[in-house]
């Protein structure tokens, strides 16, 4: 790639991770539980002082290291993940300040709010794939663990999310003595991103066809 181009492709997705960031603090805030990816940091952080984006950033780290012990080393593109999880961990925390918590209101507010954000987080995770540079070091770690594993993308993705939400659950329950954190808005996101991240990709396909139609 040329110079021009490799800027063009980390401003796309670095646009993609502030946006990600923003439907990750809207599905949050809809007060229905999170993401799975970042089920685990939301539920610590309701449980310590210290903010989701911190938790964000640590759990990041701990899936660069566990990608780096499953393919044997530490590359250039592992190196370049660390300031791009700092990046999103602050946007997360960010976001999460200037958006207002619908805990406790009309639930028809909260619904919205989950929608609005899974509608602006697959629109991020888009943008992401779009640029084809580098990777969040979850999916990252995700994907690393797919290929030791022969098997698709898709299918281990489920699985990790799986696993993480059941895990922020019984830390939950641990604390709490209930799903503080982990609701209905978590099983929702976890089926519905991925669906609108797909839309996304057809949609983009549907207007680049026409405009070559057009020329």
């Amino acid at each position: 790639m040329t110079s021009k181009e490799t800027l063009r492709r980390f401003t796309i997705f670095l646009t993609g991770v502030l946006i990600c960031a923003a439907g990750i603090a809207f599905v949050t805030r809809a007060g229905l539980g999170t993401s799975p990816i970042s089920s685990i940091p939301f539920v610590l952080s309701l449980i310590t002082p210290v903010s989701m984006g911190v938790y964000t950033f640590a759990f990041n780290l701990f899936f660069l290291l566990c990608e780096s012990l499953l393919i044997g080393r530490f590359t250039i593109a592992q190196a370049l993940q660390i300031p791009i999880t700092v990046f999103f961990s602050l946007c997360v925390d960010t976001a999460l300040t200037w958006i207002p918590s619908q805990y406790g209101g009309p639930w028809l507010y909260s619904v919205g709010y989950l929608a609005l954000g899974c509608l602006i987080m697959a629109f991020g995770i888009y943008l992401e794939v779009l640029a084809d540079v580098i990777m969040l070091p979850g999916e990252a770690f995700v994907r690393a663990l797919s290929k030791r594993l022969k098997k698709a993308f898709g299918s281990v993705k489920v699985c990790f999310d799986g696993a993480l939400t059941v895990i922020a659950a019984v830390v939950a329950l641990c604390a709490f003595g209930r799903l503080n954190g982990v609701r209905e808005g978590t099983m929702f996101s976890a089926l519905a991103v991925g669906q609108l991240v797909k839309c996304y990709g057809h949609l983009h396909k549907r207007i680049d066809h026409k405009e070559h139609k057009a020329n």
